[in-house]
Order: C-alpha cells, then sequence, then structure tokens
C-alpha cells in the first residue's frame, strides 16, 4: 500500500474524526471499487508488516478498517441523497497521486519544520469552497500550485524609496495549518535615520521602525493561461508593528480612507497588494467568498478550547490573572497566560471569523474598486459563482498619491 494511503487510512481520517481536535464534517465519497481495493490493501499492507497473527489486531490496523466502514457508510448515505456535504472522489488513481505529492512538496519547503506534512493533508479540507467540493481533483492541483510557485517571490525585500527616511519593504509570513493559503504577505513602512553613517550601517548600529499592515493571505496559480491570484483574508497580525511617527506621516491619506466598510489600513495593504502584483504581470485576482468547512471547524475549535478553559475553576483563573498583574511570572502563570490568549481568540469567534472571510472582505475590496478605477470587477460573487473576480489594469499608488490609470 502507498504510503499516502496508508496515511489517509490510519491517520488522516481517524484524526478527523477525533472529537476534540478533528473536523469530523469532512465525508468523501469513493467508488465501491476503491473501497474494495483500499480494504484488501489494508489487509496485505499488515500482513506484511506483521506475520504474528495477532499483530494484526494491531491499533493502527483498526482504525484503518474503521476509516473503510466509514467510507462505505458515505457512499451509502450520499446515494440515498443525504443533505450532508460529500467530497466526491470522481478519479481515485489521480486523488491520490496529487496527495502524495502535495505531502512530498510540503516536506521540502524551507519551513517545514513548522508545520507536519501529514496534519496538513488533514486541515487542507479546510479550504474548500463551493466549486472545490465539485471538483476535489481541480482543488488539489491549484493547492500544488500554490507550493510550487512560492519560490516566485523573495521571502523579504525593500522595493521602493517613498522620502530621505522610509522604504516600503514586504515579508512572506507562514501560515498554521487550517488557514487558506501556506503564506502571508505584509506590506511595512520601514524609516531609518536620515543621517546614518556608513560606519553605522556597517556595525549595524542603528534603529529601525516599522509601521506593518494587514497580512494578506494568497496564492499563486496559472489558470486559463492566465497569471492569477487568489486572495482570501486580510488579517490584522498580533505581532505587527505600528510606529507612531510613521502613523502620523501616513495619517493624511489614512483620512482620505475612512469609510464605514473597512479600515484605512486594510484599504492601504490592499492597494500595495495590487500594485505587487501588477509589477509582476499577476493582472488577475479571484477571491473566493466562502470555504464550506470552515465556520464549522471554528464552532468546533471554540468548544474544544471552552472545554479546556472550564477544567480551570473560577477560583483558579482569578489567582492566575491577580499572581501575573502582581508581577508573578512563575511557569504555571505563564502556561495559563498564554493558553487564555490563544483560546480568547477562538472562543465564540466563527461568527465574526465568517463575516471577516466574506462579507468583509468583499466590502473591503469593492471600496477599493470603487475608489480606484484601475481595478476592474469581471464577476460579482454568488451571481456567476462564489467568487469575485477582479482585473488589475494599472497601479494605484496609494502611498504618494498618484494613480497611473493604463489600460491593457
Amino acid at each position: 500500500m502507498d504510503k499516502i494511503k496508508k496515511v489517509f487510512l490510519t491517520k488522516t481520517i481517524p484524526d478527523c474524526l477525533d472529537k476534540e481536535y478533528g473536523i469530523p464534517f469532512t465525508k468523501f465519497v469513493f467508488e465501491e471499487k476503491t473501497l474494495e481495493e483500499l480494504e484488501d490493501d489494508l489487509k496485505k499492507e499488515f500482513q506484511e508488516d506483521y506475520k504474528d497473527e495477532k499483530e494484526i489486531e494491531s491499533e493502527i490496523y483498526k482504525k484503518g478498517l474503521k476509516t473503510i466502514l466509514y467510507l462505505w457508510k458515505n457512499r451509502l448515505e450520499y446515494q440515498n441523497g443525504s443533505d450532508d456535504i460529500f467530497i466526491q472522489v470522481h478519479d481515485s488513481n489521480q486523488f491520490f497521486s496529487y496527495l502524495q505529492e502535495l505531502t512530498s512538496l510540503y516536506s521540502k519547503r524551507k519551513h517545514r519544520t513548522l508545520l507536519d506534512p501529514d496534519n496538513f493533508i488533514r486541515s487542507i479540507w479546510l479550504r474548500m469552497g463551493v466549486e472545490d467540493i465539485k471538483n476535489v481533483e481541480t482543488f488539489l492541483r491549484r493547492q500544488i500550485a500554490f507550493i510550487k510557485n512560492e519560490s516566485v517571490i523573495n521571502e523579504y525585500e525593500e522595493f521602493a524609496k517613498l522620502n530621505d527616511e522610509d522604504i516600503l519593504a514586504y515579508r512572506i509570513n507562514e501560515n498554521e495549518d487550517w488557514f487558506e493559503t501556506n503564506k502571508n504577505i505584509v506590506f511595512s513602512i520601514r524609516r531609518t535615520a536620515s543621517d546614518i553613517s556608513t560606519e553605522d550601517i556597517m556595525n549595524m548600529d542603528f534603529d529601525v521602525k516599522d509601521y506593518d499592515f494587514p497580512a494578506i493571505h494568497f496564492g499563486l496559480v496559472r489558470e486559463n493561461d492566465q497569471n492569477t491570484c487568489y486572495l482570501y483574508g486580510v488579517q490584522q497580525l498580533q505581532y505587527g508593528q505600528k510606529d507612531e511617527d510613521i502613523k502620523e506621516y501616513i495619517q493624511p491619506i489614512r483620512k482620505q480612507l475612512r469609510n464605514k466598510h473597512a479600515s484605512s489600513n486594510t484599504l492601504i495593504a490592499l492597494s500595495l497588494f495590487f500594485d505587487f502584483l501588477y509589477k509582476r504581470g499577476i493582472k488577475d485576482v479571484v477571491i473566493p467568498t466562502m470555504q464550506i468547512f470552515n465556520y464549522s471547524f471554528h464552532k468546533h475549535l471554540s468548544d474544544a478550547f471552552q472545554r479546556d478553559l472550564d477544567k480551570y475553576s473560577e477560583e483558579e483563573r482569578n489567582s492566575f490573572e491577580e499572581r501575573y498583574n502582581n508581577g508573578d511570572k512563575s511557569n504555571d502563570v505563564l502556561t495559563y497566560k498564554n493558553f487564555k490568549s490563544i483560546a480568547d481568540r477562538y472562543i465564540n469567534k466563527q461568527d465574526e471569523i465568517s463575516y471577516n472571510k466574506s462579507e468583509r472582505l468583499i466590502n473591503t475590496t469593492m471600496e477599493l474598486c470603487e475608489r480606484y478605477p484601475v481595478l476592474n470587477i469581471t464577476s460579482y460573487p454568488f451571481i456567476e459563482d462564489e467568487s469575485m473576480h477582479i482585473k488589475i489594469n494599472g497601479e494605484i499608488n496609494i502611498l504618494n498619491s498618484s494613480q497611473k490609470k493604463r489600460s491593457i
């Protein structure tokens, strides 16, 4: 049995079914012939590994059999017209081949130590939209392209001088497993003193101030003979820098962009990203507005964190908070504070997260398109399909208040 099939049967799906950490709402549908072959392959795999008949009753083997029974149940429910959402596998050989390629590519990435390839395969389904559910093979091909195209862009670059002190830069960051993309990009204004000497530069003896704009989650692919960017969200990272002097410098621009639909920093971040794409010959942008399993996952995550938080009594919580406020940095106090910080990000946040990834993202993008005619919406979401499609016809140059309105 291929390694990826073994992982799928004995690790990935059982983990998905786990009540505490899994995503039990993903339901795959395979052809009968495929399920029969998977069962035969599983038996052969463990007969070869364990010559002793008693050893074949191992927990891993039991997990595999349990998964196959689960897949048979999915197929029966699918045939009987269940209202559940199913991921139908049209070509199992192609399906497992793509999973194998994804695992291999993911394992070779520079930052692979941050993420586990098997966990990546477990959580990748959280990225699926309506159209992706209909054609899982196309979805997997796109995920492969996202990884292959990561090397197209440098991880860090200072690419524009705004004035004597300020430089526009970007950095590429790694996302956690359950994000829609593997990468995000953060644009920053970096400031160094104008009178810095060559000696200071050589000795690295100078201060650098940063003003980070919200992160943009994206992936690059070539579709319909066009270089295309998939844009999944804009998010203010917790560790972002906001230097007050630089904020004052861009305050006139921020004031001009004030509106009820989006923060000015988000609009600036998006405009910088669109200019960034245009300069690299990427003029087509697709903004998926719905991830089918995402809401259920964050509700599931919220419940899991709430259960863990409830293990602390109210008295214990108050004690930890009081000790921390009094300067106690003991291990148990810091462990609680770290857990509480993460839990607060997810408990009862599923509606807010869903809104940010759909309505807010649509409104923000439309606001930017209305202000800058070089951005042309070619397809509105929920009319032709689930996604918003945008054509970039020129640069916005928002930070120097000039607009280049060019047609392709």
